[in-house]
């Protein structure tokens, strides 16, 4: 672990079987001190986790897992690469299958899929907007939030308008699909407008 960096808080980080996650914070373990890394699932329900830093940090056992894909169990991800490659499986991995018995386990079942090919060459829409909420959730400027917001219009479900609407901090009232969609977009035009006055 001593030549890798330490992960920041906000950073991206993605599993060796596929998954990506988010960085919270670091913390330390009340019982022995020793440092822990507090990290997000990009992937419904999006569940915290916690793992110490060194095991967070460690290299893939590569007699268990003989085709992991990288070398280290996570390895960061710079958010502009998100658009450029398949990060989520077709069906989620759950993280139950590789923690130890020391951590919470995941309520989730999911296993990792072989055909990643197949995923590489046309990409579901569910994942299109995974990606597009991500970059809407680092985006510095409601202006730009608001951009990404209007080009993933064709791939938003109830589901994520549900989950942009609560990154947002907006709160969503019941009607159709359009009809959120459209109250998001007012709210992201509003947000734009007063941050634009802020600048002057």
């Amino acid at each position: 672990m001593a030549d890798r960096e330490k992960p920041v808080s906000g950073e991206f980080y993605r599993h060796f079987k596929g998954n990506l996650y988010q960085i919270k914070m670091l913390a330390y373990d009340s019982e022995n001190c020793n440092p822990v890394v507090v990290y997000q699932a990009m992937y419904p329900p999006y569940q915290c986790w916690v793992r110490e830093l060194e095991e967070f940090m460690s290299v893939v056992d590569s007699d268990k897992y003989p085709d992991a894909g990288q070398k280290y169990r996570f390895e960061k991800v710079e958010i502009e690469c998100l658009g450029q490659e398949t990060i989520f499986p077709k069906e989620v991995i759950s993280e139950k299958e590789e923690v130890s018995s020391k951590e919470v386990t995941c309520p989730e079942k999911g296993t990792a899929t072989s055909d990643k090919k197949d995923n590489q060459t046309k990409e579901p829409a569910s994942e299109i907007a995974m990606k597009g909420f991500l970059k809407l959730l680092d985006a510095p400027t409601f202006h730009e939030k608001r951009q990404i917001f209007v080009g993933l219009r064709q791939y938003l479900d109830k589901h994520m308008l549900s989950n942009i609407a609560v990154a947002l901090d907006i709160a969503l009232e019941e009607g159709t699909q359009e009809q959120q969609y459209d109250s998001i977009l007012k709210c992201l035009e509003t947000f734009e407008h007063y941050e634009g006055g802020r600048l002057r």
